[in-house]
C-alpha cells in the first residue's frame, strides 16, 4: 500500500504545478458557478439580472488566487490592450462574416424566441439597458476566465495551440443550455476566440467581439 502511495504521488509530482492548478481550480470555480443557489446583492428583485452579475464577478475575480500563487500580473493573463491594430481588423472581419449568419439564424430557426435571454429586458428600453451593462459585464468576466486566465496561463506553459483547444472544451460545454446550434458553434467559436487572443496578445477583443455578437443577437431577437 505505502508503495501504491508513493507511486501515485511521483506521477502526480511530473505535473506541472503551474498546469494542474489552473486546470483543477478553473473547473472547480466552474462547477461552483452550476450549484451557486439565487443571491439577493445587485438586483434582488430580478434573479436573472442578479445571477449574471454575481457570474461575472466571480469568473472575473476567480483568478486572483491563482495569480497571487505564481507571482503573475493581470498582463500575464492577457489584462492589457495588446496589439490594438490587429485584433481590431480580427474583430471587424469576424463581424463581416456573423451579421449575415445571425440574419439567417434568427430567420430560420427560434433564436427570435430565446433572445434577448431576460424576458424582463423585452419591456421597455430602460430595462434593455440595465440588461445589456450587465451583460457587459458579464461577458467581461467570462471571458477573463476563458480566454484570459485559463488561454494565457496554459500558454504560458504549454504549446498555445494546445492551450486554446484545452480551453475551448470548458467553454463548449457550459453552452448546454443554449439552443443546440449555438451549443455546436460554441465548439468552432472557442477556438476562433482562443485564436484571436493569441493574435491580440490580449483577453480584450475576446470580451468585445462576445458582446458585440449578443448584442446584435438581442436587437433581432426584438426585431424579428
Amino acid at each position: 500500500m505505502k508503495n501504491w502511495i508513493k507511486e501515485i504521488i511521483a506521477e502526480i509530482n511530473k505535473f506541472d504545478l503551474e498546469v494542474l492548478v489552473i486546470i483543477c481550480y478553473s473547473t472547480f470555480v466552474l462547477l461552483f458557478s452550476l450549484f451557486l443557489k439565487r443571491t439577493k446583492i445587485f438586483f434582488p428583485n430580478e434573479s436573472f439580472f442578479e445571477k449574471m452579475i454575481v457570474l461575472g464577478i466571480i469568473y472575473g475575480i476567480s483568478p486572483i488566487i491563482p495569480m497571487i500563487l505564481f507571482k503573475n500580473r493581470p498582463q500575464d493573463y492577457g489584462l492589457r490592450i495588446g496589439d490594438f491594430r490587429v485584433w481590431v481588423k480580427d474583430i471587424l472581419i469576424i463581424l463581416c462574416i456573423m451579421i449575415p449568419v445571425l440574419l439567417i439564424s434568427f430567420t430560420f430557426t427560434n433564436f427570435k424566441t430565446v433572445y434577448p435571454l431576460s424576458h424582463t429586458a423585452r419591456r421597455g428600453l430602460n430595462n434593455l439597458l440595465v440588461y445589456e451593462f450587465v451583460h457587459l459585464c458579464y461577458m467581461f468576466g467570462w471571458e477573463f476566465f476563458f480566454r484570459g486566465f485559463m488561454l494565457f496561463g496554459l500558454s504560458r506553459k504549454v504549446d498555445h495551440r494546445l492551450a486554446i483547444l484545452i480551453q475551448t472544451i470548458p467553454f463548449a460545454l457550459m453552452h448546454y443550455r443554449k439552443p443546440p446550434l449555438e451549443a455546436y458553434g460554441s465548439i468552432i467559436a472557442g477556438i476562433f476566440l482562443g485564436i484571436i487572443a493569441i493574435r491580440g496578445k490580449s483577453f480584450l477583443p475576446c470580451a468585445i467581439l462576445h458582446f458585440s455578437i449578443a448584442l446584435l443577437g438581442d436587437v433581432l431577437g426584438l426585431l424579428f
